[in-house]
């Protein structure tokens, strides 16, 4: 426990207030009576005050034995509020008076943690507050700051008993349970997706089964038809242990703001829910960031591990830098030269394209690519706004230029065999898992 400050309390401020009344007043009054012979009697009432208000702070300046206990739990989740217990125990032989609150985080939002109570020797109080980080990353609660009153409550001694808890602000992975029933091939309503029409061949034998009415003769086993005098079928799954590979964008581009989250936020939960997909249906996850730090995370399996995912982005925050396509690609090969499904998440500009073109071409040798490009709402919004003005005019002319020219850049990618998506960043998630999706049910890789 460490004293920060001390300072009077509302006794104190009251009482002086009072005695500065009355050595206003009472001389007044001494001197229209002439009786002279009081005249010291402000001058004594204040050398008692004085006495009184030193002595408290003689008796009161050994710090209080004060205990404090926190629950919360050390993983949260962005977003999310978390109720916060307290309880605070007095291990001394004398009652206390005292206030408290707790020093969390500045980017978390925080109900009212100021609560005040008397404890009697051997007492405890419990309070509870709520938290809700608006930022995800490593945080701590360092302290709890308790203000006690002095024995004569003159004075008040603020201190800070050091009471760190660690915690791991993690994105909000409330919609992934939501999504416990999604397999890739099933309930994809569920999550906004479309369906797509199983290609025949490219798959896994799953089963032999009666023959459904309807079904192609190609899927009849003939072999085992005539063994049992009826028509059997041969039953297919998708084919598992592919591998998929997320490349993040981690520069410039990801740090606008789309309401509450960044792009890069966005783009970082859509990836979440892909690799719980992809891993729920067998394949193998690899992710890579690139821009402002190249983290890399490899063949990553079953569903249970996508926490892992979660672990190694979740502090992981675009910066101020340009994002180098093609070094991230030359990066990638080097770790990854067997086949498989990149994903390069990322919001291009005109002028990123030459580069991203390098990049794209260098990974299309032995990689499927699919880019998923994140769209920015404000060319629409520019569109969308009446023009009266040449200055309005200008900027309409601008935004619809460079519309076209990512537009126009989206198709030359798609000319080139490249999937690749432009889409905005509320409509993500579904983009993305279709893609996957996609690629798995036509047997692509």
């Amino acid at each position: 426990m460490r004293r920060i400050r001390l300072a009077p309390s509302t006794r104190l401020l009251s009482w002086t207030a009072a005695l500065t009344v009355i050595g206003l007043v009472i001389p007044i009054g001494i001197y229209a009576n002439g009786l002279g012979q009081f005249a010291g009697i402000p001058l004594g009432l204040a050398l008692i005050v004085a006495l009184l208000v030193g002595y408290d702070l003689l008796i009161s300046r050994h710090p209080p034995q004060v205990a404090v206990k926190r629950e919360i739990p050390a993983n949260l989740s962005v977003h999310v509020a978390q109720p916060v217990s307290i309880a605070l125990a007095n291990r001394g032989h004398f009652a206390l008076s005292l206030q408290c609150s707790e020093m969390v985080p500045e980017h978390w939002l925080c109900s009212d943690n100021y609560h005040g109570c008397s404890l009697q020797p051997g007492q405890i109080a419990e309070f509870s507050y709520t938290v809700t980080p608006t930022k995800r990353g490593p945080s701590q609660i360092s302290a709890t700051e308790i203000k006690v009153a002095s024995k004569l409550g003159f004075w008040l001694y603020v201190y800070w008993i050091e009471h760190v808890s660690d915690h791991k602000v993690f994105p909000n992975f409330t919609a992934i349970s939501d999504l416990s029933g999604l397999k890739g091939s099933v309930n994809l309503a569920q999550a906004g997706l479309k369906k797509f029409n199983m290609r025949g061949s490219g798959m896994d034998f799953l089963q032999l089964r009666d023959y459904r009415e309807g079904e192609s003769i190609k899927q009849i086993d003939w072999r085992a038809t005539s063994r049992f005098n009826k028509l059997i079928s041969r039953e297919y799954q998708e084919e598992k242990n592919q591998h998929l590979i997320v490349m993040l964008d981690s520069g410039r581009r990801m740090r606008v703001q789309d309401d509450q989250l960044s792009y890069f936020d966005h783009a970082l939960n859509s990836l979440i829910m892909l690799s719980y997909t992809a891993l729920k249906n067998g394949d193998n996850v690899s992710l890579q960031s690139f821009g402002s730090e190249s983290r890399w995370l490899s063949h990553i399996r079953g569903a249970q591990n996508v926490s892992k995912v979660m672990q190694h982005f979740y502090d992981l925050y675009p910066q101020k830098i340009a994002s180098d396509y093609l070094s991230a690609a030359q990066e990638l090969l080097v770790k990854q030269p067997k086949r498989a499904l990149i994903l390069l998440v990322s919001c291009l500009r005109d002028e990123d394209f030459d580069d991203l073109l390098k990049a794209v071409q260098l990974l299309k040798a032995k990689h499927l690519v699919a880019v998923i490009s994140i769209e920015e709402p404000i060319y629409k919004q520019i569109e969308s706004q009446p023009v009266e003005t040449f200055e309005e005019a200008i900027t309409y002319a601008s935004a619809h230029k460079i519309k076209k020219s990512i537009d126009r850049n989206v198709q030359r990618l798609k000319q080139k065999g490249v999937i690749c998506i432009n889409a905005p960043a509320s409509h993500l998630t579904p983009n993305v898992l279709n893609t996957y999706l996609s690629v798995k049910k036509a047997g692509l890789l």
